[in-house]
């Protein structure tokens, strides 16, 4: 049996919530996230970023082999063997922690560490320290990512300095030529990646080799390794939750659950009869007491834009008919209801005399605004487009390009005339 070990993908789940290693990885669990074609044309963005990088270290080899033992030893013996090398995707464990590092420089005693991310980034204006907390929420997964990686690095080789660097796409820089984003085309088999790159890979992304920042995050790290980590159920110091998630992840010992308003987006959530386990319902019966069935019939977790459901929580309040009206501190509007009263209406249910069929209209709200309306009402729909990489000479990256449009319009008498649409379907020509 394959040794177990906790890389820099599952330390991350387990910051979300520890429990989570005990589903991850197995066939049984279901996991949306591996289902969702949202989230893995996020990924595609990623893979195209992290082959653009490589092109910026024309030296770098890359460790190929997926075998864990193999490209360990292999990643070994190129660091053993040359006082200077650079490295894509070498494999660095220390005890029950492996990682591999999206670039590694070595120059004699020193390390860079390189973490590639599709996340965006704005050298003009970079946002990562936050106002009220040191690392901006946004940022912090990251942060924490190469926290883990350099403690790894770190304790794997105690004698060599190391900085590390989180490489992203910069919104404050203007692609110089047409097609960087056709350079690297990903396509799936299944669960496994193939990334085809054009032949004019190198000369294209040489001339634009600004396109990606190069950010030191050390002093970001230093917080994180100084600070601790805080996940649901506590908080503690990375190198003690990087041990303890270890022997649990390799002896697949399951944490007991910590209910928390993050919950209501686990992933490990199966369908009534799709033939999956239920990872959510098991950790929602083992740490609220309740049956399935009172689980699927509604709890905290569903109120809809409640930002206070860990007090609920915290009060043993799990059920939606346990709600008052108290605990959402319901509001009225004058312009229809309240963000706190359409939850109430969520935890109370539609007074019989509103019901319609299971939907509440506010007939004064809706005539209101509709006397302020001038006929005709124009309806145009966009289709847009934001990629890390851009398609066209002079974008940024993530900036927007709209490829598609209809228009409508609709009269007074209700009538409806399509007046116009637009799609460019053409490869490479903007639209």
């Amino acid at each position: 049996m394959k040794p177990r070990y906790l890389t820099k993908s599952r330390f991350k789940l387990a910051v979300e919530c520890p429990t989570k290693l005990f589903y991850t990885g197995k066939k049984i669990y279901r996991d949306l996230k591996q289902e969702d074609s949202f989230l893995q044309a996020l990924a595609d963005g990623g893979f195209q970023v992290g082959e653009f990088a490589k092109y910026l270290f024309p030296t770098g080899i890359l460790i190929e082999s997926k075998d864990n033992a193999e490209a360990e030893a292999v990643t070994l013996d190129y660091l053993a063997e040359n006082e200077e090398v650079i490295l894509f995707e070498p494999a660095i464990r220390f005890n029950d922690l492996f990682i591999r590092v999206d670039v590694l420089i070595k120059r004699q005693n020193s390390f860079e560490l390189i973490e590639v991310k599709a996340k965006s980034y704005n050298s003009a204006d970079p946002q990562i320290e936050g106002v009220r907390t040191p690392i901006l929420a946004g940022m912090l997964p990251y942060i924490q990512d190469v926290a883990f990686q350099k403690y790894v690095l770190s304790q794997r080789f105690p004698n060599q300095a190391i900085a590390s660097y989180l490489m992203m796409p910069d919104k404050a820089v203007n692609a110089t030529l047409d097609g960087l984003n056709q350079l690297f085309k990903v396509k799936r088999h299944g669960r496994s990646i193939e990334v085809l790159t054009a032949l004019n890979a190198s000369k294209l992304v040489d001339q634009n080799n600004s396109l990606l920042a190069k950010v030191n995050v050390d002093q970001y790290v230093d917080i994180v390794m100084r600070d601790g980590i805080e996940f649901p159920g506590g908080r503690s110091r990375l190198p003690k939750l990087a041990t303890e998630w270890a022997k649990f992840y390799g002896e697949d010992i399951k944490i007991t659950p910590v209910i928390h308003s993050g919950c209501a987006k686990c992933e490990f959530r199966s369908h009534p009869g799709d033939g999956y386990k239920n990872g959510y319902l098991e950790c929602m019966t083992e740490g609220t007491g309740l049956s399935e069935r009172e689980i699927e019939a509604g709890t905290v977790l569903d109120i809809w834009n409640f930002r206070s459901k860990n007090k609920l929580i915290d009060k043993r309040t799990f059920k939606l008919s346990r709600v008052t009206e108290d605990d959402l501190k319901v509001k009225s509007d004058k312009d229809g209801l309240s963000n706190s009263q359409r939850q109430w209406l969520q935890c109370n249910g539609i007074p019989k005399e509103d019901d319609l069929g299971g939907f509440y209209f506010d007939r004064n709200v809706f005539e209101n605004h509709h006397q302020k309306w001038k006929y005709p009402l124009h309806m145009i729909d966009f289709e847009t487009s934001t990629t890390a990489l851009p398609f066209f000479e002079g974008m940024r990256p993530y900036e927007s390009v709209a490829f598609q449009f209809s228009h409508h319009v609709i009269e007074k008498d209700g009538s409806v005339k399509h007046i116009g649409q637009f799609i460019r379907a053409e490869s490479g020509v903007f639209p």
